[in-house]
């Protein structure tokens, strides 16, 4: 209980710094809109490939913008946790006798609540666009499958931090995320894919999370998609954790 109290109260500091540095935040909100609105209207044509089963692309969009978001929402926790180091403050954690454990899990479960307002922000824009929401249960896989993304990245990003011990270790948080994402099935489904990029995204944990996100926001989850997601959060999560 102790080391959830401090963790939540670590949270809430990241959190704050969303108002006193929005420099940090906005980029993370303004990218999956970007993605979304650009990639909607550039590629929509392609929407009417049979691959797609008659699904309109903004739709098909929407789960790679929410988990585009909740990976920057993970870096985000990577770069305040090498703001922390390089100004002193993690060293007064360190010395202080807060469980270690805290001083990681805090960083992380504030990824995961911004994964959600931007998840949220992502959705309102879409629906504006003209998409229709799916279900409770597959708004909330949809969710669920972002926020754990955001933890990964997050866990990644805060190595990475902890390493360098500089902000200036930050592409390097960004473009592991961007590779991750890009190289799956971010932009077709996988039947559509050809070449190196159909190999590489066979073998990338993130299409099976997209996979099941997607399947979450179109057709309605199923465990033939819940499980490979759930899957590949799961060995993400102690690779990278």
């Amino acid at each position: 209980m102790r080391t959830l109290a401090i963790s939540m109260g670590l949270a809430g500091r990241n959190l704050l710094l969303v108002r006193r540095v929005p420099s940090v935040f906005i980029p993370s909100l303004v990218m999956p809109l970007f993605i979304l609105i650009a990639t909607a209207g550039a590629f929509r044509g392609i929407g009417a490939l049979p691959d797609f089963g008659g699904a309109s692309y903004l739709a098909f969009t929407v789960p790679m913008a929410a988990t585009m978001g909740a990976g920057f929402a993970g870096v985000n926790s990577g770069m305040t946790l090498a703001r922390d180091l390089e100004g002193g403050f993690f060293d007064r954690l360190q010395a202080s006798p807060a469980p270690r454990l805290a001083l990681i899990v805090g960083p992380l479960l504030a990824a995961v609540a911004r994964s959600l307002f931007t998840t949220t922000v992502v959705y309102i824009a879409a629906v504006i666009g003209g998409v229709s929401l799916p279900g409770v249960v597959d708004t909330v896989v949809v969710y669920a499958l972002a926020a754990a993304f955001a933890a990964v990245t997050s866990s990644w990003a805060i190595g990475v931090a902890l390493r360098a011990k500089s902000v200036q270790a930050t592409p390097i948080m960004q473009v592991v995320v961007f590779l991750s994402v890009f190289t799956s099935v971010a932009y077709t489904p996988r039947s559509a894919l050809q070449g190196w990029l159909a190999n590489v995204a066979d073998w990338n944990p993130v299409t099976f999370i997209l996979e099941g996100s997607r399947a979450a926001q179109l057709q309605g989850i199923t465990w033939e998609r819940l499980g490979p997601a759930l899957l590949a959060v799961a060995i993400l999560v102690v690779v990278v954790g």
